[in-house]
Parts: C-alpha cells; structure tokens; sequence
C-alpha cells in the first residue's frame, strides 16, 4: 500500500508539473535549502549570553513548524488525498499509513529534516549522551509537522469554499508577501536580541512549544538528568500519535461539499432605479453580487487590506508611522495587483457575455465600477485614517494624491490585462480558492504592481515640487492631476479591454476551456508566448531580478529619499540612513540604478526569450 501511494504520488506529480509550477518549486527548493543550511550554521555559533543559542534555535524550529502549519493555506491539498479514496475498501489507519509515507516522500520534507540535524549539532557541542537523545528528537520533530501540516490542510479544507476561508487565505498570503517584502528587518531584530538577549517571558513562551521540546530534551540529557530527558520526547511521541488518530478520523468523514454562498431577500429583488434601465446597470449589479458571494473576490478584497497594515505596522516596531498615510494607497495598488486575472478567475462564464453581442463594452464598464465601489470608499477611509493616526495634515494631499491616482489606473489597467493576459484557471465551482491551486498570474500581478505604481508617480512629483518651493497651493494641485491621470486610465484602458474583448472574445473562452490559445484566421493553434515556454531556470532569473529591482528601488530607494527630502530624522530600517552624512546620498542613488537594473534585466530575460520563441 505504501509503495503504491508513493507511486502515485509521483505519477501525479510529474503529469501536472508546468513551467510556471516548475519554476515556484525550484524556487521554494533553493529558499528551503539555503534556510536550512542558515540553521545548521546557526547551531556552531557562540553567544556572550549563555542561553542565547537556545532561544534562538527555539524561535527558528518553531518559524518552521509555523512554516508547515500555514502552508496548505497558501499551497492547497497535497496531490493524494484521503478524498481520493473514499469508495476503496481500505481501513482508515493503513490509509493514513500510507498517506503518511507517501508525504514523507517530498523535498520539502527533506529539507526540514537537514533544518532538524541542527538539533544534532547542537547536541553534539554538550556531550554524547546528548546526541543519542537529539537523533530521535529530530525524527519525532519532523513527523509532527508533517501530521499537523496534514490535519491543519483538512481543516482548512473545511474553509476553502467558504469566505471564512477565503479571508483566512488571503490574511496568510498577505502575510507571507509582507514579511518577504520587509525581511531585512530581521537582521535589524537579530542585532537587538544579540546586544540585549531574549525576555525573560519571552524565552519561557519559546520553549513551552512543542517544537522547542527537542531542545529542552537535549539540554536535560547534557546534564544527566535522564527523567527531564525522557519527558518532552514522550510529549513529542503522544503527541504525534494524537494527530495521527485525528489525521485518521477525519479522512473517514463525508467528502466536503462546496458551501453555498447564498444572498440575502434584498440581492434578489428585482433591479431598480439606474440598474434597471441599462445593460451596464444590470452588469454592475451581477458584478456587486460576486464581489459579496464569490470565495475568491473575498481573498482580491482581504489581500491587499492586510498587506498595506502590516506594510505599515512594521515600522511601528521602530517608532515610524510614516508609513500610516499611504495605507490606502497600498492597498488600492495590490487590490488591483490581486485583480490581474479578473475575467480568468470567472472561468468560463463569459459565455453568457458572448452570447449576447455588443455588450462587451458594458461587461467592462461594469466590472471597473464594481471594483472601484468595493476599494473606492474603503481605501479612503484607511487614508484618512492614516493620517489622523501619524498625526501630520501636511501628509494629506499626498496621500490622497497617491490613493486617487492609484484607484483611476488600478481599475483602468486591471480589466486591460485581465483580457490581454488572461490565465485560465478552474471554474468558480470547481475552485479551491488556494493561490498555487490557480493559474500562474505571477507575472500579471507584479506588471499591474508595478504599472499601477508608475501612476501615481506624476501627482507625487507636482507634490513633490510643491514641497521643495514650499507653495501648499502647488503640493495640493498633485490631487486634481492624481484625478486627471486616474481618469485617463481608466477611461482609455477601459476602451482598449472593451475592443480587445470583442475582437478576441470566442478565443478568450477557448482558451478559459481547453487551456490553449486558437487562431482564429488559420483555425490553429497560436504559437506559446515566451511566458508560456519560459523554463524554470529563465523563469528564477526574471522574478528574482522583479524582486531585485522593487526592493532596491522602491523600500531602499526612493522611500529614503522621501524620508531625507522631508527631513524626518527617523531611520527606520533603510540602510542609507543609517551610514554617514556623507554617504547617504549616494546610496540612495545606487539603490535607485541597483532597483532600475534589476527592472532592466527582468526585461532582457522576457526580450531573450521571445527571440527565442520567434526563431523556432
């Protein structure tokens, strides 16, 4: 039974492994390794505190027991799954047996396994004894967030069709997004904790976890104490049998049907007023009413709320709300980030569309106004809120210069890629409201990251220049041009999506249905784009130099020189406040040309590709 799981397991694997899925697993794969390897060496280091070491260990295995916890959240269910065997004859414990073995069979599970050997290593600086004790700890340690990673993802599962679930999701994607986003703050928190060492409270909540009970098991057999040994490997071991057991039972429930989201009495009454009149009323109503119902449009709304809080509580670590003004901004830039594939995550419902002629133009309209009525009065108000809460009215035009104008092109380049770009993905039915389980849209996301951004920058500029003249009637001009530049988006991609939807709307649903692009002039099958045929290795390149070119740019770049130019003597976490006077200029400079290069290569690699996808 064990090796006919595994077997499938694999079998699965290799048939439903594209570039895109390809590329996130070598990329995972490289990140896990080097996170692995960063704890072992960990484990040689040498402290002035003498439990320091400990702590630190403690806090590392419990981010990667956190790790395993959180992510069938983000990365769906595992490819078998009990589900796929409810109508096999098969004891529910040998079942989960082979279940069991058959994850351990992963490269993820190798790699938190060499993360686990630093427990060896650590052991191995106290004495022998401790060494015999830590093998079986590491072990125990492995198989327990293994179990938990499973019973957590049939929980979740429970979830993931509901808007519980989808808020859920979208709160530990953004999570996740902001702490890569701000991760040099760690180096920050790792020098305080060096010069100062762990709280006293702090410490004892740290190995009170079951991931820290290998350490305290370590330690006790260091000093002979056999009893203080034995004790948390025992709790490790029940408690691995306690997950098993509930592993099992759970896969011996029903199958989990989808929730149905149903409105209320007044979502089904009758249309009235404007909706009732015109096509792009009753468009913008049935828009209204998936915003409300859909799982997935809750992760678009959740998402990009919890990403610009957290973007702006983490300098409150330090002291800095400058970041609290621009919380709406944020917010509209990856609201509309997360909406790149709006008519993609409708899957083939655009038939309905289509069917009647001439309305492609409505449909467009309609699904603008509905995301601008759901970001539109939210982010604005987390603006304003903002404001009042950094305590400085100065900030004001910029920041609803920044919001409005990232509100205008947000809706306006949104619908534009969602048609020029569309990644199919599985029908709203059929959805598993997990990011990996969707269309690779990476590449979608951040161009629209990065467009929308490129608009806001002309109402920040006459900001800008009403600051440096010191003219108020000037810095507050950046708002009406922040209105014209949002209009202008969003009245002329508008456009060009509605003409590109009804040029190329019967190859959009084609391509939603069977997953490839026909032509439509020669009846065959359009040749792959370079992001279509772009290997894993071209695929690292070109998202590590996006991820190059918007840290340097952006947080090390061009929010220093904000932060200088306002003359705030706040640091925060920007390295080029933190060197001399005399240097500061100057790495700002080099951060703006290190963010541009990156840009630029990003490019070279796309460019390099499509040449390469013309001379075949």
């Amino acid at each position: 039974m064990v090796g006919v799981l595994i077997g499938m397991k694999l079998a699965v694997l290799r048939n439903t492994a594209t570039g895109g899925k390809k590329a996130w697993a070598a990329l995972g794969a490289t990140a896990g390794l080097t996170l692995a390897v960063a704890t072992i060496v960990l484990s040689f280091l040498d402290f002035a505190h003498p439990r320091m070491l400990m702590d630190l260990l403690a806090v590392t295995f419990a981010l990667w027991a956190l790790g395993w916890a959180a992510g069938p959240a983000f990365t769906g269910e595992a490819p078998i799954g009990g589900h796929h065997f409810q109508r096999q004859p098969i004891p529910r414990r040998t079942l989960t047996l082979g279940l069991l073995a058959s994850a351990m069979v992963a490269v993820t599970t190798l790699v938190t396994l060499l993360a686990f050997t630093a427990l060896v290593v650590f052991a191995a600086r106290l004495s022998p004894w401790a060494v015999a004790v830590a093998i079986p700890a590491a072990i125990l340690l492995l198989l327990l967030v293994v179990l938990a990673s499973r019973v957590v993802s049939l929980l979740f599962a429970t979830l993931a069709s509901s808007r519980l679930g989808g808020v859920v999701t979208a709160s530990v994607t953004a999570a996740m997004v902001a702490l890569a986003s701000f991760s040099w703050v760690v180096f920050i928190a790792v020098y305080i904790l060096l010069e100062h060492g762990f709280p006293a409270r702090v410490s004892t909540v740290l190995r009170a976890l079951p991931s820290s009970w290998g350490l305290l098991s370590v330690e006790a057999a260091s000093r002979g104490d056999w009893w203080g040994a034995a004790g948390p490997l025992a709790g490790l071991a029940v408690l691995a049998v306690a997950l098993f057991g509930v592993w099992s039972r759970l896969l011996g429930t029903q199958p989990i049907t989808r929730a149905v989201v149903r409105g209320s009495s007044a979502e089904w009454a009758a249309p009235r007023g404007w909706a009732a009149r015109g096509d792009l009323g009753l468009f913008y109503l049935r828009e209204l009413r998936t915003w409300w119902r859909d799982p997935l449009r809750t992760q678009n709304i959740t998402l990009p709320v919890v990403f610009a809080l957290l973007t702006a509580l983490f300098p409150v670590t330090l002291d800095y709300t400058g970041f609290f003004p621009f919380a709406g901004a944020g917010a509209a830039v990856m609201g509309a980030a997360t909406c790149a594939n709006l008519y993609g995550q409708d899957g083939t419902a655009l038939w309905m569309t289509l069917t009647v002629p001439g309305k492609e133009k409505a449909d467009v309209r309609a699904r603008q106004l509905a995301w601008l009525t759901v970001f539109g009065p939210m982010t604005l108000a987390m603006t304003v809120a903002g404001v009042v809460v950094h305590g400085e009215a100065a900030m004001l035009p910029w920041a609803l210069a920044a919001n409005l104008a990232a509100l205008g092109a947000g809706a306006g380049l949104l619908v534009w890629i969602a048609v020029v770009g569309l990644v199919p993905g599985p029908d709203p039915h059929r959805s598993k409201h997990s990011p990996l389980d969707h269309g690779d849209v990476t590449g979608q996301s951040l161009l629209m990251f990065l467009l929308t951004s490129v608009a806001i920058l002309p109402a920040l500029g006459v900001a800008l220049a009403g600051h440096l003249l010191g003219q108020a009637a000037l810095t507050w001009a950046s708002v009406p041009v922040a209105i014209v530049v949002g209009a202008a988006a969003y009245l002329g991609f508008g456009r060009l999506a509605a003409g590109r939807l009804a040029e190329t709307g019967p190859e959009l649903l084609q391509l939603m249905r069977t997953g490839k692009r026909p032509n439509a002039a020669a009846g065959t099958v359009r040749p792959p784009t370079a992001f279509e045929t772009m290997g894993a290795g071209s695929r690292l390149r070109m998202w590590g130099s996006m991820a190059v070119g918007i840290i340097a740019l952006f947080p090390q770049g061009l929010v220093p020189l904000g932060i200088k130019l306002d003359g705030s003597p706040d640091k925060v976490w920007f390295l080029a406040l933190y060197l001399p006077e005399a240097w500061q200029w100057p790495t700002i400079a080099v951060m703006i040309l290190i963010g541009l290069a990156g840009f630029g290569g990003m490019f070279a690699v796309y460019r390099a590709e499509t040449r390469r996808v013309r001379a075949d």
